[in-house]
């Protein structure tokens, strides 16, 4: 559905007491997850909320792809957004994104927002597998539990809590910006520091902190998409395959890997891939340095995804580059002539391992071509298109940070 057919009035011909939420996405992996689960919301939320699915009260979900602004700090202003958007004709909204959140050191799944119905779902949280399923859940949860008040989830064929334990993992906490407030508590300050503007208002679904923090990490790797690094970096794979083909057609690294173990190739693989993504990470300026106390463990959760999203980047080429060294070694290399200069008659797996030190040497010679990669291609590859903007947004401030002084 368009932006300009969501906008558009509710139609006055649609059933009595038909609840409308609208799901508003980042163009790109969040905007493809809101399309796939709305289909499926209007079948799961009347099972949610009367157990039986025989709740009188239709639901309508409504998707709009909408580049979420940040201001000049970096930050979501979710009120804002959410509700310009619902006070055309929703009911609730809810906002899917790819930007992580954090409270302290926990990673945040989702904030909620219920005097004002709005939430907000961070993608990157629900890990790297099974994001869809993890989302459906999770929104119905939210729906059905705080703008849904007719409809409670604890009815019906539904026993006390069900769908909480399935929508959250075991371990999750909440944290209630009200409560802190009205407390006057410490931790307060905490949670206006994360990225999300929610008026003091919010409510937090907090992860575990061991657990949580892996999963975010997996998410942000798999919003990164490294898969998209291999065809970026040319340079470096010319690199690569002019130095497998050196292992190809030269009888010493044949002999050479004959005589290497497993644990000797496993050794130097894990050498060689290390110095390609070490080389890529400096050469093309992706490790963030953050001279503010406050914003240095957010400087290593981004560091840490971009470290993993290249190494995941580079495993992939390897894997490609192995498979195509192996497939040219059975071309090039008669067996006969293998097994003569061996010693010992060749198989399939004497290919395998001499396949394996070539890619290996070609990995080496492909991380000296990666410095020939343009830096802002590295970028698009290696960031999503939100990190992108964060950076940009940060960078900026930093800019306009250290001018100020010098203006005063």
């Amino acid at each position: 559905m368009s932006e300009e057919e969501a906008r558009t009035p509710r139609d006055p011909c649609a059933r009595s007491g038909e609840r409308v939420i609208g799901l508003i996405a980042e163009p790109g992996v969040a905007e493809d997850v809101a399309h796939d689960v709305a289909d499926d919301l209007p079948e799961v939320l009347p099972r949610c909320a009367s157990g039986d699915g025989s709740s009188g009260a239709g639901w309508r979900v409504e998707v709009v792809g909408h580049v979420l602004p940040l201001d000049a700090s970096g930050n979501l202003r979710l009120l804002e957004v959410a509700r310009e958007q619902r006070r055309r004709h929703w009911d609730a909204a809810v906002v899917l994104t790819e930007l992580p959140r954090r409270v302290g050191t926990q990673p945040i799944l989702a904030d909620c927002v219920p005097a004002h119905s709005v939430a907000l779902v961070s993608l990157t949280a629900l890990g790297a597998f099974g994001v869809r399923r993890k989302t459906r859940r999770l929104l119905a949860h939210l729906i059905t539990t705080y703008f849904a008040p007719a409809a409670s989830p604890d009815t019906g064929d539904l026993p006390a809590g069900a769908w909480r334990r399935a929508a959250l993992p075991r371990g999750y906490r909440t944290v209630d910006e009200r409560e802190q407030q009205e407390e006057g508590k410490r931790d307060a300050g905490q949670i206006v520091e994360t990225n999300v503007d929610l008026g003091g208002a919010g409510l937090h679904y907090a992860l575990p902190e061991r657990r949580g923090r892996a999963r975010l990490l997996a998410g942000m790797v798999r919003a990164n998409r490294p898969w998209r690094l291999v065809p970026s970096l040319s340079p470096a794979l010319a690199g690569a395959l002019a130095g497998a083909a050196f292992g190809i057609f030269y009888s010493s690294i044949w002999q050479l890997s004959d005589a290497s173990s497993i644990a000797r190739l496993a050794l130097v693989t894990v050498l060689s891939t290390s110095a390609m993504t070490a080389w890529l990470v400096l050469t093309n300026g992706l490790w963030e340095r953050s001279a503010d106390a406050r914003t240095r463990r957010f400087s290593r959760l981004y560091n840490a995804a971009t470290l993993l999203t290249i190494a995941s980047g580079v495993a992939i080429m390897f894997m490609l580059l192995f498979a195509a060294t192996f497939l040219g070694a059975c071309v090039v290399i008669p067996t006969s002539y293998l097994s003569s200069t061996l010693g010992h008659p060749a198989g399939l797996s004497d290919f395998a391992t001499l396949a394996w030190l070539a890619a290996c040497l070609g990995t080496l010679a492909g991380a000296l071509g990666s410095g020939l990669a343009d830096e802002e291609t590295v970028r698009r590859a290696a960031y999503s298109d939100r990190e992108r903007e964060r950076q940009d947004r940060r960078a900026a401030a930093e800019d306009r940070a250290e001018q100020q002084p010098g203006q005063t």
